[in-house]
C-alpha cells in the first residue's frame, strides 16, 4: 500500500474534472437500477453500454427480465460497493440487499480482472444475513459509462452459480465514497488539538511521500470513507472534569452528550472527538475510545494532549514535529476504533465477531498499530509509514456490514485505550475464566456463576493489585453463536484503593463472576452455545483469557417456560446477583415472591438452589432495611430485622443439601462464602440450628476439599460454625 497522491473523493454524483491527470475511477458506491422492461433493459444493454455484450451480442432478454422480476417482486434496496482502482483498491466486490419482507444480506467477493470475460470476476466468500436473498457463489462486474465514452457510470452484474438460475442485475453509480460520516471536534480549554499534519514536517519519512498537509478528514476521505465536519469546535470548560482536571469515561461522555449537537444513543454515521488533557489514569494514556456506555456505543473518543504523546524527542531536532506528528496519528487512530477497528496485533482474537478470521499484523504500518511497538521504535515505524491503512482494516471499513462498521451498532470488545506500551514486557500472568463442573452445560433458568484466575505462571514474585479482579480493569465479553458480542455490565463495580500484593510463583486470585445478569439484561438467557473471555488491565500490559465455551440447555417442560418470564426480569437478576434481598419494596418483594415459586415450582432444578440460598441467606443472617417515616418520606432509618434461622432450616437443605450440586451451580467461592455467612449466624444462636450449622460446615468442606479447593479457604468454612460472633 502506499500513498500516489492525495485523491480527494468527489462529493455524491460529482464526476471528476475531464481535465484530471489520473483516470476514471469506476471504485464507489452503486444502487440498483430502477425496474424498467425486458426490451428496455436489452435496448439499453446493446445500444449505449459496450460492455454489456459479449462479443458483440446483447445480454440475453430472458436474463434481464429476471432481473426485473427479481427486484420487481417486492420491495428491494440494494447496493453494490466496487473496490477495482483508484487508491488503494482492495480488488473486492460486495453487496448489501434488503427484501421487505424477507430480510437483508451482506455478501464479499474478491475479484480479478479478466481478460476473457471482460469484467471483474470472483467467487462470494462471506455471507452475513439471510443467504437465500443471494443463493449464487460467483459474480462477473462489467463497468461502463461516464468519459469519454458518455452517459451515466454502471455495473452491470451477473450472479452465476449454486445450482440456481443466472441473474443479470444492473447497478447506477451513486458516489466514489463507500461510506459517509459526520465528525465534530470541540477541545478542552487545557488542551491542545491537533487535527493536520504536512506529511513533509518531519525527515523520518519514506523518500517518495506527497508533499503535503494531510487533515483528520482527509486520512479517511481519500481511501473511500467520506468523512465530513458536521459541527463543532466548542470549548469545554475543564472544570467538567472535576476540581482535579482529570477526565473519567463518564465525564468524557457527560460532555458528549452535552456538546455533541448529534448526540442520539442510537446508530449513526457519526463520531464525537474530544481533544482534552489529561485521563485520570494518568500521563500513560495517550487518547481512549472511552464510549461503552447506553445502547449505542462507539460514538466517541478523545485524545489527551498534556500525556506521554506531547513529550519531547531528546537528540531529535524536529521533536516539536515528532510530537506534532503522534497527535495527529493518535487521532486517526482512536477514530478508527469508533469504526470497530481492531489493533494491529489483536486482529485473531475471536469475540464472536461476525466478520471473516483476520490473522495479527504486527508489522502493519498501519494507524491501527503502535509506533513505539514496532520493531525498532518510532523511527522505524514512521520510516515507512504512508499514512493509511492495511488491506485487512480497507476491506473492513469499505465492506463489512454496516452492523458491524457503523458508530453505535454492533459493540466492541474492548475499551480500546491507547496506552504507552515502550515499558511493556512479556506478561507472566495468565487471566482463566472457568466453571466448577465436568461439562460446561447449564439448565434452563439456571443462573450462570463462573469463576476467574489470575495466576503467576513465571518463576519470580510479581506485584498486582489485590483488587484487580473486582474493579473496571476487568472486562468480560459474551457472544453468542451467531449473535454480536456483548460486554457483561454486572449491577455493580466496586471502587477500591490500590492494594499491592505480591503474587508469589504459582500463585493465584480469584474472583466469582454473575454471569448471567447485569446492566444489559439476561445476556445468557436464550438456548444456544456461548463463548465467555475475559481481559484484565494490568500495570505490565493487557491479559486476555482463553474462551470459555459454555451451552445453555432449552426448558424441559412446561412449568419452565412458564417461569421464565417472571424469572427474567431486572429484579430477580439483582436479587440473584447480590445474595438476596430483605424486599421492602414492591419490586424486590415481587422478586421474592417469585423465588420463593421457583422452590415450589421446579424444585428440583438448578434456579431452585440459587433461589434458595438467596432466600435461607436474608432469612439467617441479621441484616438492616432504610425505613421511611410514614408522616414524612423525608425521613429515614436503618431498622434491623431480627432473623429467623429455624424457620430457615428447610431452605437451607434445598440449596445446600446436595454440597456437589451446590457447588456445581453456585461455584466454589460463592458457596463457600454463602455457607460460611449461614453457617456463623445459625452457630450464634445456639441449639438445634448450631448442631446444623456444624453438619453443613463439615460437609461443604469435605466437598471443596475433594475438590482441591485451597486449604485456607476449608479451613475458615470448618472454623465458621465454631465462631458463633464471627458474623
Amino acid at each position: 500500500m502506499s500513498i500516489d497522491d492525495l485523491e480527494r473523493v468527489p462529493s455524491a454524483g460529482t464526476e471528476p474534472s475531464a481535465a484530471a491527470a489520473a483516470p476514471l475511477r469506476r471504485s464507489g458506491l452503486y444502487t440498483l437500477q430502477p425496474s424498467a422492461t425486458a426490451a428496455d433493459l436489452t435496448a439499453s444493454a446493446a445500444d449505449s453500454d459496450p460492455v454489456a455484450s459479449e462479443n458483440g451480442r446483447a445480454e440475453s432478454g430472458a436474463a434481464a427480465a429476471v432481473a426485473d422480476a427479481d427486484a420487481g417482486a417486492a420491495l428491494v434496496v440494494e447496493e453494490l460497493r466496487v473496490d477495482v482502482d483508484g487508491l488503494m483498491p482492495t480488488m473486492t466486490v460486495s453487496g448489501a440487499r434488503s427484501r421487505l419482507p424477507g430480510g437483508s444480506i451482506t455478501w464479499i467477493a474478491r475479484v480479478s480482472w479478466s481478460a476473457v470475460q471482460q469484467g471483474y470476476a470472483g467467487a462470494i466468500s462471506y455471507r452475513d444475513g439471510t443467504a437465500s436473498l443471494e443463493p449464487h457463489t460467483h459474480v462477473l462486474v462489467k463497468l461502463a459509462g461516464g468519459p469519454p465514452s458518455g452517459g451515466p457510470r454502471r455495473a452491470r452484474v451477473k450472479f452465476t452459480g449454486g445450482g440456481h438460475p443466472d441473474v443479470m442485475r444492473t447497478y447506477v453509480f451513486r458516489r466514489a465514497a463507500f461510506r459517509q460520516v459526520g465528525i465534530e471536534y470541540d477541545r478542552v480549554d487545557d488542551a491542545t488539538a491537533v487535527i493536520d499534519y504536512p506529511l513533509h514536517a518531519h525527515p523520518n519519512r519514506p523518500a517518495d511521500l506527497p508533499n503535503a498537509t494531510l487533515t483528520v478528514q482527509d486520512a479517511f476521505t481519500r481511501l473511500g470513507i467520506a468523512v465530513t465536519k458536521s459541527g463543532g469546535d466548542d470549548v469545554v470548560p475543564v472544570i467538567k472534569a472535576g476540581t482535579d482536571s482529570l477526565w473519567t469515561d463518564i465525564e468524557m461522555h457527560d460532555a458528549m452528550q452535552a456538546h455533541w449537537s448529534k448526540w442520539a444513543d442510537t446508530p449513526q454515521w457519526q463520531l464525537w472527538t474530544l481533544f482534552a488533557g489529561r485521563h485520570i489514569q494518568g500521563p500513560d494514556l495517550g487518547g481512549i475510545m472511552f464510549d461503552d456506555i447506553g445502547t449505542a456505543q462507539r460514538q466517541g473518543c478523545a485524545i489527551f494532549s498534556n500525556s506521554f504523546i506531547s513529550t519531547p524527542r531528546p537528540g531529535d531536532p524536529q521533536s516539536d514535529q515528532a510530537v506534532r506528528r503522534l497527535r495527529f496519528w493518535t487521532a486517526v487512530h482512536e477514530i478508527g476504533h469508533t469504526f470497530n477497528l481492531a489493533h494491529s496485533w489483536q486482529k485473531n482474537i475471536d469475540f464472536g465477531s461476525p466478520w471473516v478470521p483476520l490473522a495479527n499484523e504486527p508489522l502493519a504500518f498501519s494507524y491501527m498499530n503502535y509506533p513505539f511497538a514496532y520493531p525498532g521504535g518510532e523511527p522505524a515505524f514512521f520510516a515507512g509509514f504512508r499514512y493509511g491503512f492495511s488491506e485487512n482494516e480497507l476491506l473492513f471499513l469499505r465492506h463489512a456490514p454496516e452492523r458491524v462498521v457503523k458508530q453505535g451498532a454492533a459493540p466492541w470488545f474492548d475499551e480500546h485505550g491507547f496506552e504507552q506500551v515502550r515499558k511493556a514486557r512479556p506478561n507472566a500472568l495468565q487471566l482463566t475464566v472457568r466453571v466448577h463442573r465436568t461439562a460446561a452445560r447449564f439448565e434452563a433458568l439456571e443462573p450462570v456463576v463462573a469463576e476467574v484466575k489470575l495466576k503467576n505462571t513465571s518463576i519470580a514474585p510479581i506485584t498486582v493489585d489485590r483488587n484487580a479482579l473486582l474493579g473496571e480493569r476487568l472486562s468480560v465479553i459474551i457472544a453468542a453463536d451467531g449473535r454480536d458480542a456483548r460486554q457483561w455490565l454486572p449491577y455493580a463495580r466496586h471502587c477500591y484503593l490500590a492494594d499491592p500484593y505480591v503474587l508469589q510463583p504459582g500463585q493465584s486470585l480469584y474472583a466469582p463472576l454473575f454471569l448471567s445478569a447485569g446492566l444489559n439484561g439476561f445476556d445468557l438467557a436464550e438456548p444456544g452455545r456461548y463463548r465467555i473471555r475475559a481481559l484484565l488491565a494490568t500495570e505490565s500490559g493487557e491479559v486476555l483469557s482463553a474462551p470459555l465455551h459454555i451451552e445453555v440447555r432449552p426448558p424441559r417442560s412446561r412449568e419452565e417456560e412458564v417461569l421464565a418470564p417472571d424469572v427474567y426480569t431486572d429484579e430477580v437478576g439483582r436479587v440473584l446477583a447480590f445474595g438476596g434481598s430483605r424486599g421492602n419494596t414492591p419490586a424486590l418483594d415481587r422478586a421474592n415472591e417469585v423465588l420463593r415459586e421457583t422452590v415450589t415450582r421446579l424444585p428440583d432444578s438448578a434456579l431452585a438452589v440459587h433461589a434458595a440460598a438467596a432466600l435461607s441467606r436474608t432469612a439467617t443472617v441479621p441484616g438492616q432495611i432504610l425505613i421511611e417515616d410514614p408522616q414524612d418520606p423525608h425521613l429515614k432509618e436503618f431498622r434491623t430485622l431480627a432473623p429467623d434461622p429455624e424457620q430457615a432450616l428447610p431452605l437451607i437443605e434445598k440449596a445446600y443439601g446436595d454440597p456437589g450440586a451446590a457447588a456445581d451451580t453456585l461455584g466454589h467461592i460463592g458457596l463457600s462464602r454463602q455457607v460460611e455467612q449461614v453457617a456463623a449466624a445459625l452457630a450464634a444462636t445456639g441449639g438445634r440450628t448450631a448442631q446444623e450449622a456444624a453438619r453443613l460446615t463439615g460437609a461443604v468442606a469435605d466437598t471443596l476439599a475433594a475438590r482441591n479447593v485451597p486449604p485456607t479457604v476449608v479451613s475458615s468454612l470448618r472454623a465458621a460454625s465454631d465462631s458463633p460472633h464471627s458474623h
